[in-house]
């Protein structure tokens, strides 16, 4: 059996690109038929014009691309489409290829006999195992549009969330490239000619000037040396992060560090009541929901309390106060969750909770980046202050220098 390559053009007009297995052309074009598509140019695989596979160069699917996805899946669902039909209409509308991969082989494994949940286990590093265990609770409970728009919403959210911070740190990353660039010309190229100059007259450098113009060049000299230090370091630093104590040293860092541990906290406090909102929402019942809420816990400290929850829930403890007893979530936290026990209504309660703490989150992250930004530029200034008076010296010595010549 060989490759064959085609090319075609779907339903839409579009052109597509792809490779078949058979054993002669008509068979290929054959199989190419039956993917929907007309082909245009079917041939035979060759060093040439196979397709080089660079998968592990694949952009990671966005939050935003699984929420687009689920919110098309509900739509074509609730239009009657059967999954494995679904599927392959999907697969031709994801631009993401490493989600387009897993869409695709979804379907394979629909078409086998597996469960979608089963399917998508096969490919963590799109559909996590949070995504998964919904999507097989809504299949078991003939609610799949419901485990959809709450994985849909949820993506939304982190995706709101990701965009803030990316916007509110874009000025102090630029502001850092910025001046490390002028610093950088300054030390590197005009620092040295003033330096050739003076030399030319017998006048030396200004003391911090040749302290910052000998840094420069212990720096450009050593190089390499520095540079497998720091990768010593930052080896160091994530193999002592994944030691016990080490994840219990960075977590308490990251919960009593100024500005830092509110965020911490608050973050940690959405994350748990909107993931326990969404499993519940989707019939998985508190154990394994607090189970799975575990896994999804960045700070040891947060990740231990629900283990503890979890055991005290699951031999009677009320939830509420099985979360105070942890000592680590907000009273708050623990007030709104006694509420939806005490109305029957858990589910909203957790969804109230999260949208308030989700936007203390917003304005958290928002009070912490503008905190920064100024220390930022103070420091920056700082620093470009000090290599301009460095720069600054040797040019009131050139000009002594040509005085007394």
């Amino acid at each position: 059996m060989a490759t064959y390559t085609y090319t075609a053009v779907d339903a839409s007009g579009k052109q597509v690109k792809g490779t078949v297995a058979a054993d002669t052309q008509d068979g290929a074009v054959s199989q190419v038929k039956a993917l929907g598509v007309t082909p245009i140019n079917v041939e035979k695989g060759s060093v040439m014009n196979a397709d080089i596979n660079l998968s592990f160069l694949d952009k990671k699917p966005e939050p935003r691309d699984l929420s687009v996805f689920c919110r098309q899946m509900v739509s074509i669902l609730n239009a009657g489409v059967g999954m494995k039909d679904a599927l392959e209409m999907l697969s031709k509308q994801t631009e993401n290829k490493m989600l387009r991969t897993a869409i695709i082989g979804c379907k394979e494994g629909v078409e086998g006999g597996a469960t979608l949940a089963e399917s998508m286990e096969k490919y963590p590093k799109v559909f996590n195992h949070t995504f998964a265990m919904m999507i097989a609770a809504g299949e078991a409970s003939g609610s799949l549009d419901v485990s959809f728009t709450r994985v849909a919403e949820a993506n939304e959210k982190s995706a709101k969330l990701k965009g803030l911070i990316k916007k509110s740190t874009s000025y102090p990353k630029m502001l850092v490239l910025i001046v490390v660039g002028v610093i950088g010309f300054m030390v590197g190229y005009l620092i040295p000619k003033f330096e050739d100059f003076l030399g030319s007259l017998d006048t030396e450098l200004p003391l911090l000037t040749r302290i910052i113009s000998n840094g420069a060049k212990y720096i450009k000299s050593h190089f390499y040396v520095i540079a497998g230090v720091a990768i010593v370091l930052f080896a160091g630093y994530k193999a002592f992060a994944k030691t016990d104590f080490g994840k219990h040293f960075i977590g308490k860092i990251m919960m009593k560090a100024p500005k830092i541990g509110d965020l911490t906290v608050k973050t940690a406090s959405a994350n748990t009541l909107r993931t326990l909102g969404t499993l519940l929402a989707t019939g998985i019942n508190m154990v394994d929901a607090l189970d799975i809420v575990k896994e999804t816990m960045t700070n040891i400290y947060f990740e231990e309390a629900v283990e503890k929850i979890k055991e005290d829930v699951s031999v009677g403890v009320p939830l509420s106060e099985a979360m105070e007893s942890t000592g680590v979530f907000p009273d708050m936290v623990c007030h709104m969750t006694q509420i939806g026990e005490e109305t029957g209504n858990l589910v909203e309660m957790f969804d109230t909770s999260a949208e308030y703490y989700e936007q203390e989150v917003q304005d958290a992250t928002e009070a912490l980046t503008s905190a920064l930004t100024p220390m930022i530029t103070v420091v920056m200034a700082g620093i470009v202050g000090v290599v301009v008076i460095a720069l600054l010296m040797p040019m009131m010595s050139m000009y002594s220098a040509l005085d007394n010549a």
